[in-house]
């Protein structure tokens, strides 16, 4: 059951009928059992593996914080994180870890051929697993308070909103509001009910069209020209923002409806000026979670080592290489990490040398144009390594690069062909991606200057009604029409 299907929102509806009728001091039960429904949907021995981990991380914090001897309090501590890290790799590194092996044997002329255990890695693990492994950090050293009732404790990991992709959500944050619910405000259910419309249409009607080109040509990128492969980039770049923003803010309505509130996960990352205000702006619960579970302890235990800026970048490409390991069990997830890590590194030395020259004095024109400027190098930039990301290998996104840079085929009449099934669409639907894809954008734009769901709200009863029927109507028609077929969420696979 996931947040693009028919069988959610009936599932959904039972769900705030049902938190609502309950007086207050019960809601709390009920979201548990919702949770655990939600998750079954997908698979029921999921729920098998939740539950564990769950308990593990429970119980490993209730044995550390009610031990007085730093030794043994620490013992458990790293005990519990081995386990959860272990049971981690397990589930989704262990036949990268063996390829891997395979591949170096093979390269000294040694056959062998270790193999690891066919399973399927359930849904969600790598965010669950990252939120109970900050909650064991939090009650080490002394931020949070082990909690003693377990069925609560599991309702803030298993809290069905954001149980699949996240936000990472912190146990002081998301708890105390599990347990003191909201009560029902009518503007509430109202305004996160457009949220939840406006999400879809994203998800179906552009994102799942935008995936038909880039699944195309990362599939079988030698078989497409310079000009379709920048297409099939660009096509990711987009597809990947716009799918993964339309799942949080999902996420972020269906837990308003219920009276919680979850992290933000982005704040129009395409438009950032540099590699460090992307990451600030991108999946927003990853980044800080790797800030302080990660960045911010190597950056104090090497606080004292000199060159100071050094140090720090070296950290900074720890921190984003573990970013790359965690997104998936390849190669390329390991490049695309570093390349993100070694760019804000050098951000980060080249600071001073770039800020020689301040802006006072400059024009209004000149300053704009400058801030242009550094949105469009950090675009590319992203955009460039979105290529490891999606593709299917090290060698293939090589190859990608290559006949892009080189403008291979350019001059071949086909390489300029992007409709009439090219990149998998046909024209009417590929000219219903560009103008939906132009359309949001212009969306994106005005955002940075006027919040426009409280600019709906002060506009006629009329007027909103037509957004609202369009819409529906947008994602009932384009959302199953044509070539467009409805996608997972991308992170599902992370």
């Amino acid at each position: 059951m996931t947040f693009n299907t028919l069988v959610f929102y009936p599932f959904f509806v039972l769900v705030v009928l049902i938190n609502y009728a309950l007086p207050k001091k019960w809601r709390w039960v009920w979201l548990l059992a919702a949770g655990f429904i939600f998750y079954s949907f997908s698979d029921v021995n999921y729920l098998a593996i939740l539950l564990v981990t769950t308990a593990i991380s429970y119980f490993a914090g209730l044995l550390f914080a009610h031990n007085s001897e730093e030794k043994q309090k620490r013992l458990w501590f790293l005990a519990s994180l081995v386990i959860l890290l272990l049971a981690l790799f397990l589930l989704k590194y262990l036949d990268f870890f063996f390829d891997t092996i395979n591949l170096f044997f093979s390269q000294i002329n040694l056959q062998w051929n270790f193999r690891g255990v066919e399973w399927i890695m359930p849904l969600g693990i790598s965010f669950y697993v990252l939120q109970q492994i900050s909650y064991l950090v939090d009650v080490y050293s002394g931020k949070s308070i082990a909690h003693k009732n377990f069925a609560q404790y599991a309702l803030y990991i298993s809290f069905f909103p954001k149980l699949l992709i996240g936000p990472i959500e912190r146990f002081d944050h998301l708890m105390p509001q599990l347990l003191n619910p909201q009560p029902f405000v009518y503007q509430n259910f109202i305004d996160n009910l457009v949220r939840i419309v406006w999400a879809l249409f994203k998800k179906m009607v552009i994102a799942d069209r935008l995936a038909v080109v880039a699944n195309s040509v990362f599939t079988s990128p030698r078989d497409f020209y310079s000009p379709q492969l920048l297409i099939g980039v660009l096509a990711f770049t987009f597809q990947i923002y716009i799918d993964f923003s339309a799942y949080s803010e999902i996420a972020l309505a269906t837990a308003g409806i219920l009276g919680v509130e979850l992290t933000n996960n982005f704040d129009r990352p395409y438009f950032s000026r540099s590699l460090t205000e992307f990451w600030r702006k991108w999946h927003i619960s990853l980044s800080t979670w790797l800030r302080d579970y990660v960045f911010l302890p190597l950056n104090f235990k090497y606080r004292r080592k000199n060159p100071r800026e050094l140090w720090t970048a070296i950290g900074i490409i720890i921190t984003f290489l573990i970013s790359g390991i965690w997104h998936g069990a390849g190669w390329t997830f390991i490049v695309w990490g570093l390349m993100h890590g070694l760019y804000q590194a050098i951000e980060l030395l080249t600071q001073k040398w770039r800020n020689h020259n301040p802006n006072s004095g400059k024009s209004e024109v000149k300053n704009y144009a400058r801030h242009l400027l550094e949105i469009v190098c950090t675009f590319s930039f992203v955009s460039f390594s979105w290529i490891f990301f999606k593709a299917n290998s090290v060698k293939d996104a090589l190859s990608i690069i290559f006949s892009i840079l080189t403008l291979e085929g350019t001059t071949a009449k086909n390489a300029w062909i992007f409709s009439n099934g090219a990149l998998g669409l046909d024209s009417p639907d590929f000219s219903l991606l560009l103008v939906t894809l132009i359309f949001l954008v212009l969306i994106e734009i005005a955002q940075t200057r006027v919040k426009l769901l409280p600019l709906l709200n002060t506009q006629p009863t009329w007027f909103r009604w037509i957004i609202y029927i369009v819409l529906i109507f947008s994602i009932t028609i384009f959302g199953f029409y044509g070539e467009n077929i409805p996608q997972d969420f991308v992170y599902f696979k992370f």
